[in-house]
């Protein structure tokens, strides 16, 4: 037992002199008449000649840490070492010293500049040897997932972070395995020695299963497990096990199917059609021939019976030339006939010369072919924009509030501009998510102001997008507001498609309740562009704001169907350039009286 304690002693002893040694800085200068940086020059990512460092020291194996570009070079007696321009810093390593951090201004050289050669001069301690041999190496492995777990020896490592683990161990062979879940384990083995390590990469093989789901009828939202994935067609990873899987859409009847998967298993799954679920409506409005839209498509005239409509909440409008427009929202029962009955009202002779017909604080414009848009009237008033009390956990840009007057009546959009309207101007469809009713998305600032121009061609009209105090204002409800954190509401679900009932994707405008003023989805289903540049909030109060005076990104507003309801509050504001395009992005019309 004492031969083996100081056995022990004298490998702890021999391991402590190793370490114990120290590299020291004799000098570090600028030579100033030394131009290989210049001659031997070496690029930094700038594109810049780098400074050149010179260590000298009569050692084999050293190593350098720090902002450096490239390899080393190793020259007799000394290493060339690269860097960028303004480190100040390099630390110096060998497996027998003390690693040693240069700090460049200790030595009255500060950064390094470009192009500039400096020399390092480091020495030895004095008296010192070579050490003797410590009995053992480090071993180094790297995994792949970075979150595996490894054994070595038996033995459970230390957690590492990214993937690299190692540690010293006695010389000849020993093994591993490396498990992580969702992934095939992986064992072997390795030995070390008293050479170079030799880093070991063990990259495990997934175990998932690979699932693809198919569904012949378009826009269907895929849960599995209860989860929304997405949309069909859909390819995933799954564990082995049993999973559920349920195909859905608005109007439809579900399906589900129930898998149990193996390891690494392929499996396609196809649902067959879903089946449309059907009610019915009855219009009869007067005069009798007025043409009915239910979601922007032209189904018929009045009076009549429309069959196989899908469930669900529906935009109706009765419209007849010389006739105001009659706009409702219908929600559509299983194997039931909802009812709209009514007189459309004659145009006054000034609504006519205008172009547009009247009803209340609401205006039609007609476009072209059918397509029509309606406004709502905003009346001047007072607000305070921003982070008021209701707005939950706001965005340091939503501070501070601030009193603002827009002394002006406004019409805004009743709805989303959709993408009927926007074909009807622009002759194409840039949507994701294909529907005349659905509002029109991937379109960036710059594509609005071109869509503005040729519908303030075609109608007359001076369009415009709204600023962004007119935009919170009408969502706050104008003068009507109760003070909601949402538009209209605060249930969120009342107003706005959003990411928790949206199944991600678009849906028909004006399928949701209006807010105060009888506006629909400034809350949800895609977020809206502003006219404004985006800047920082000031506290003073404003009077009819327009934003920053200059900037690089447009403001947006609303949230959309793929956010959560965090980002759907009435002042919450994000910002792009006017040349992004996302599917969650559309606008919104202003007209000024």
């Amino acid at each position: 037992m004492r031969k083996i304690f100081l056995s022990f002693f004298m490998l702890f002893a021999v391991i402590s002199t190793v370490f114990a040694q120290k590299l020291t800085v004799e000098s570090f200068k600028l030579a100033s008449n030394d131009l290989t940086a210049q001659s031997q020059p070496r690029k930094d990512l700038n594109n810049l000649n780098c400074a050149l460092v010179k260590v000298g020291i009569a050692l084999d194996g050293v190593k350098f840490d720090g902002s450096i570009m490239g390899e080393p070079i190793h020259k007799l007696g000394e290493y060339w070492v690269y860097m960028p321009k303004g480190v100040s810093m390099l630390q110096v390593l060998h497996k027998n010293y003390t690693p040693l951090m240069v700090n460049f201004y200790d030595y009255g050289v500060g950064k390094v500049e470009s192009g500039m050669t400096y020399i390092l001069t480091l020495s030895k301690p004095a008296g010192s040897t070579e050490p003797t041999d410590a009995g053992g190496n480090f071993y180094a492995l790297t995994v792949t997932p970075k979150n595996a777990v490894v054994t070595i020896d038996g033995n459970p490592q230390t957690v590492s972070t990214d993937g690299e683990y190692s540690a010293m161990l006695p010389y000849g062979s020993h093994t591993y395995k490396v498990e992580a879940g969702g992934y095939i384990s992986k064992s072997g083995s390795f030995t070390i020695s008293s050479s170079d390590t030799t880093p070991i990469n063990v990259s495990l093989v997934s175990a998932m299963a690979t699932v693809s789901v198919t569904c012949p009828t378009p826009a269907v939202s895929l849960y599995i497990d209860k989860k929304s994935v997405g949309m069909a067609p859909w390819t995933g990873s799954l564990k082995e096990g049993m999973h559920l899987i349920e195909a859905k859409k608005e109007g439809y009847r579900s399906q589900q199917r129930t898998i149990n998967l193996a390891q690494q298993q392929r499996l396609d799954v196809a649902f067959a059609e879903l089946a449309a679920i059907q009610g019915h409506l009855s219009v009869n409005y007067k005069p009798f021939g007025a043409d009915v839209y239910i979601d922007g498509k032209k189904i018929g005239q009045s009076p009549r019976v429309f069959n196989g409509i899908l469930v669900g909440n529906h935009k109706v409008e009765i419209k007849k030339d010389g006739y105001g427009t009659d706009s409702k929202t219908v929600s559509i029962l299983e194997g039931q006939t909802a009812s709209l009955s009514g007189v459309l009202t004659t145009h006054t002779s000034s609504s006519v010369a205008l172009g547009f017909s009247s009803s209340g604080n609401t205006i039609t414009i007609p476009v072209k072919d059918g397509i029509s848009i309606d406004m709502v009237r905003v009346e001047a008033g007072t607000f305070t924009m921003g982070a008021t009390a209701e707005m939950k956990d706001p965005f340091g840009n939503e501070k501070p509030t601030h009193r603002v007057t827009l002394t002006n009546d406004y019409y805004i959009g009743k709805y989303e501009v959709t993408q009927a309207l926007w074909k009807a101007v622009m002759g194409n469809n840039p949507s994701e998510y294909k529907g005349d009713n659905l509002p029109v998305e991937k379109v960036s600032w710059n594509d609005c102001q071109e869509f503005l121009s040729k519908l303030n061609r075609i109608t007359g009209k001076t369009f415009r997008l709204p600023t962004e105090a007119e935009w919170e204002y009408a969502a706050r409800g104008g003068n009507k507001s109760r003070g909601y954190q949402f538009s209209g509401s605060s249930n969120l679900s009342d107003v706005a498609w959003y990411d928790d009932n949206s199944g991600y994707v678009t849906h028909a405008v004006g399928s949701k309740q209006s807010n105060e003023l009888g506006i629909y989805d400034m809350t949800g289903n895609v977020w809206e562009w502003c006219q404004d540049w985006y800047g920082k909030y000031s506290s003073s109060s404003q009077i009819n704001p327009t934003g920053a005076n200059s900037g690089s990104d447009r403001v947006i507003r609303g949230g959309s169907w793929n956010n959560t309801a965090w980002f759907c509050r009435s002042s919450c504001r994000l910002n792009y350039t006017p040349g992004f395009r996302n599917d969650c992005l559309g606008l919104r019309l202003v007209l000024s009286e």
